[in-house]
């Protein structure tokens, strides 16, 4: 026979642990015990043995189960009132003080002869640090009466790390601090059930690393329903399901979990009071799947996305549709900060990005815990505009609808400063407008057989600048062929038709079948000529004729 039963809590050379299984494993002789370890990397495989599952674990870690054998020297557990005189009154104490931390907030164990002067009753201590001291809870009135006595001033309390098995044993204890405020219960495995009691002065409760899943979470905090600020941190939780926390909730911590998404926490809409929500070291990397956009919380302020996934600008983009009230962002350690360049492919600094960052949420008033200046502002949507020109720029007229779509606050910036200016990058196989090549055309002059019979040069190609005048290019011609260029006629063959403009006796209009085509090829040229334009001397550039880079001119001699 052994004493040992599911769910009870040990200890074993300091390291926590939950018994998931009590009986015999494959052909190992007699009982043991499949535990599971508080620290997940602590163990040897996940309740498995030669493909046989003996028990499921909370955490999904592949090492956080072994079997023991019962006969182990466990540590020895501690009621509360054991572990509170030997931390705080040891019989050997002396006079010194060290400081430790609770909550990022410091605290401090003094030694016994500051209880003494307060008659042993931690008179005037609020705060108590009791982690990891294998608690076990204990039932006796007497203890009970000796613990409100003492604790009677108490407004904070860690129990972390212990050794409590339900949520009932844990709001037992707690009830016995009358001013109890802050409750901290991080790293204990509780099991919670229904009619745990209620503990109405607690305000601020922690419940990290318990590996409770939502629904639980949500049961548990029935017991608590004045909280303001909770925290589930590190409870590999991947999305939240439909659940009321209590209404009260304004600062809610779910660091360190599995979420990829913000709409992952759609249903914390129904928190009316939650104004922080902190998602440190988590998976996030967008804030909606395609199908589910629009507001996932009207009431959040604070924001803080540190050390995610994001790595694209469109995460951003969407965030103000998502929370319209928000205020307040971190996003210190996401990876799009990481190699970020700028539309002319420059490298951009870790600032530069939070100046981008800035400029896509007009309603931000402070970033990574730094307000935002009206100058800070001001610099970064015009410099967030610019890049836009740039990149826009960088695209063909084509393509602008395409980038704006990235940049949803173009329209309403330009509305504010002005539309800047854009200055188009040619592409490879474009010439710069500003370039000496684009302001040359390349003309080829053929002469009139009528005109020039005997000559044995028929065509030539001349580069010619598209600013030179008319009178100035016939001069060029006369003296390519040793004649006045007065008696010199160029004309432009444009390669383009214009219909002769006969239509019926009564003007009306010409009807066309799709068939006409096929059955005449040479139709359209029967009713069309082609567009010549003479070049008459003038002072008229040649520029203003011709658009294009190539031409095409016939030369011939006034008057034939």
């Amino acid at each position: 026979m052994t004493d040992h039963y599911v769910g009870q809590r040990l200890s074993l050379k300091g390291q926590p642990y939950t018994v998931q299984y009590v009986g015999a494993v494959a052909d190992k002789p007699g009982i043991w015990l499949g535990v599971e370890w508080d620290d997940p990397e602590r163990g040897k495989h996940d309740g498995t043995h030669d493909g046989k599952k003996y028990f499921e674990c909370r955490n999904p870690s592949p090492r956080a189960a072994s079997f023991l054998k019962p006969s182990q020297p466990w540590d020895k557990p501690r009621t509360f009132l054991q572990a509170l005189r030997e931390k705080y009154m040891p019989e050997d104490a002396g006079t010194g003080a060290e400081i430790v931390y609770f909550s990022t907030k410091q605290a401090e164990e003094v030694g016994f002869d500051k209880f003494a002067r307060r008659q042993a009753q931690l008179q005037g201590i609020h705060v108590l640090v009791l982690d990891r001291m294998q608690i076990r809870a204990s039932r006796d009135r007497e203890e009970d009466e000796t613990i409100t006595n003492f604790c009677a001033n108490v407004t904070e309390l860690d129990l972390s790390g212990n050794l409590f098995g339900s949520l009932d044993e844990v709001v037992r204890l707690a009830g016995l601090f009358p001013k109890l405020s802050n409750l901290n219960l991080s790293g204990n495995r509780l099991v919670v059930g229904t009619n745990a009691g209620v503990l109405s002065t607690v305000r601020i409760l922690d419940v990290s690393d318990t590996w409770l899943n939502w629904t639980k979470i949500i049961s548990l905090t029935e017991s608590f329903p004045n909280i303001r600020k909770l925290a589930a941190a590190r409870n590999g939780l991947s999305s939240i399901c439909p659940g009321l926390l209590p209404a009260g909730v304004q600062d809610l911590d779910l660091s360190d979990n599995l979420f990829s998404r913000l709409s992952d926490l759609r249903d914390l809409n129904s928190c009316p009071a939650l104004q922080t929500l902190i998602i440190k070291r988590s998976r996030v990397e967008a804030v909606h799947t395609s199908e589910d956009a629009g507001s996932l919380s009207e009431t959040i302020q604070t924001l803080d996305l540190a050390h995610n996934a994001v790595s694209s600008w469109s995460f951003f983009d969407s965030l103000e549709g998502a929370y319209p009230a928000i205020k307040h962002l971190i996003t210190t350690g996401n990876p799009l900060y990481e190699g970020l360049r700028s539309a002319e492919g420059k490298p951009l600094s870790t600032q530069d990005g939070y100046m981008l960052t800035i400029a896509r949420l007009p309603q931000l008033s402070m970033l990574n815990y730094s307000k935002i200046t009206e100058k800070e502002r001001l610099n970064s949507e015009t410099y967030y505009l610019g890049q836009i020109a740039a990149e826009i720029a960088n695209h063909p007229v084509g393509d602008e609808e395409k980038v704006l779509r990235r940049h949803p606050r173009w329209k309403a910036l330009c509305e504010e400063y002005g539309q800047p200016a854009i200055r188009r990058v040619p592409r490879a196989d474009e010439l710069d407008p500003n370039s000496l090549a684009a302001r040359l055309l390349n003309v080829t002059f053929e002469l009139a057989p009528q005109a020039f019979p005997h000559s044995s040069t028929r065509t030539w190609q001349h580069e010619i600048s598209k600013t030179l005048n008319i009178y100035s290019l016939h001069g060029l011609v006369g003296k390519k062929l040793g004649i006045m260029p007065l008696q010199l006629r160029l004309v432009w063959e444009t390669g383009e038709r214009d219909p002769l403009g006969q239509g019926d006796a009564h003007g009306g209009p010409e009807w066309w079948d799709s068939s006409d085509e096929s059955d005449n090829d040479g139709a359209m040229d029967a009713g069309s000529v082609l567009r010549e334009v003479e070049l008459a001397p003038g002072t008229r550039a040649l520029g203003t004729y011709i658009e294009g880079r190539k031409a095409r001119v016939r030369v011939e001699l006034q008057g034939e």
